[in-house]
């Protein structure tokens, strides 16, 4: 493998999830990666071309990016879509003229495995793999959403017949096969989200109780009954610190609604680089997952990355029951899975895993051990 070239595509700030782009440097000499933004997250947004020849960095490259207010991003989707399209081909075509065909295209995004599917018909690249990270119902309560979900749910019908297909979990492959897009016979390959290196930590301060949410910030995402849960944990604790990592479309919704309580802190940091982010995470005791449940959010159909984060740092995960690796935290007893915006349960969650401390942390750790993203990730390119 360390003599192929791939192709990866994803969305910013995805592009390392489930340290995905660690495997592929490690495992392919030259790696072309497309990182295309989508919401702003506290900084100016670019989409960007990088080049990396055996691991390590040999160029980069900012595209044109269409820059639109947060309220129209689902309006311009078409235009951004074709504008990134042109951009990424334009450039593939020109690696395959110097050096060749690209052995791999790969991505996890049903609109780009389009790209990949016809670059092949081009002979551009050899194989296509698409990693299904996705699907998204329907029916939304927004006129607009509901027609761009229906035009990518064309997309993802073609692109779910590329040369290797992998699901991020058996729901997504079920979705697929209720909807008559594969057969119901068909066998599917399922590779979860996966876990890095585990992070060694030194003894927390245990007098404050500090506890980490990670992801960028939108309404689906639960920050609200983080922000709600004030009242109700100064009650039963002395003193908890939420430490709220990431940036996103609804930060400054979130932000401006905060509620600071005597014995309740919320601490806002925004998009923070590796090395604060390791710093801030490595100060927690317990990461939390709220996922909110609605009909219309993708989450129940993906695999996140925010708990195997978490794993990552020896932290016992609160979630709620909206993602299908809940049960995993649950039968491992790595964690505690609690109804969305019961914030009584929430609090005795806390109290049970501090019990329980060194019981949570070593269940964490087994939890890690079986999702290694080395021991599972080979099975994506194993053709």
């Amino acid at each position: 493998m360390l003599k192929k070239s791939i192709v990866y595509l994803n969305y910013s700030p995805y592009e390392n999830s489930g340290h995905i782009l660690e495997y592929l440097l490690q495992n392919f000499e030259k790696v072309y990666l497309f990182s295309i933004a989508f919401h702003t997250l506290g900084k100016k947004s670019q989409n960007k071309f990088t080049i990396y020849k055996k691991g390590k960095l040999y160029s980069e490259e900012y595209l044109f990016y269409m820059d639109v207010p947060e309220s129209l991003v689902f309006f311009f989707i078409p235009f951004r879509s074709v504008l990134n399209a042109l951009q990424i081909v334009i450039r593939i075509i020109k690696i395959k003229n110097n050096y060749g065909a690209i052995d791999v295209f790969f991505t996890v995004n049903a609109f780009t495995a389009t790209l990949g599917r016809f670059l092949k018909k081009l002979y551009v690249v050899k194989q296509t793999v698409f990693w299904v990270w996705d699907y998204y119902p329907i029916r939304h309560p927004s006129i607009l959403a509901t027609i761009m979900r229906r035009l990518y749910w064309q997309f993802d019908k073609y692109a779910t017949h590329s040369d290797r297909v992998i699901y991020l979990h058996k729901r997504l492959a079920d979705v697929r096969k209720k909807t008559g897009v594969i057969s119901k016979n068909e066998k599917c390959i399922v590779v979860p989200i996966g876990t890095g290196e585990r992070i060694r930590i030194t003894k927390k301060d245990t007098k404050i109780i500090k506890i980490g949410f990670i992801g960028v910030l939108k309404k689906s995402q639960g920050v609200d009954m983080i922000l709600d849960s004030g009242v109700v944990l100064s009650k039963h604790f002395k003193h908890i610190v939420f430490e709220i990592i990431g940036s996103g479309p609804d930060e400054e919704y979130f932000i401006k609604r905060k509620r600071n309580t005597k014995l309740v802190t919320y601490n806002f940091y925004g998009y923070v680089n590796e090395e604060k982010f390791r710093k801030i995470l490595s100060g927690c005791m317990i990461g939390i997952a709220p996922y909110k449940p609605e009909k219309s959010t993708m989450s129940s159909y993906t695999d996140p990355g925010k708990p195997k984060r978490y794993i990552e740092f020896n932290l016992p995960v609160i979630t709620t029951d909206v993602i299908e690796f809940s049960k995993e935290i649950e039968k491992n007893g790595a964690g505690i899975v609690i109804k969305y915006n019961d914030l009584e349960e929430f609090a005795q969650a806390i109290k049970i895993i501090l019990k329980n401390y060194p019981k949570y942390r070593k269940d964490v750790i087994r939890l890690h051990e079986k999702y290694y993203y080395k021991k599972i990730y080979p099975t994506i390119f194993s053709f």
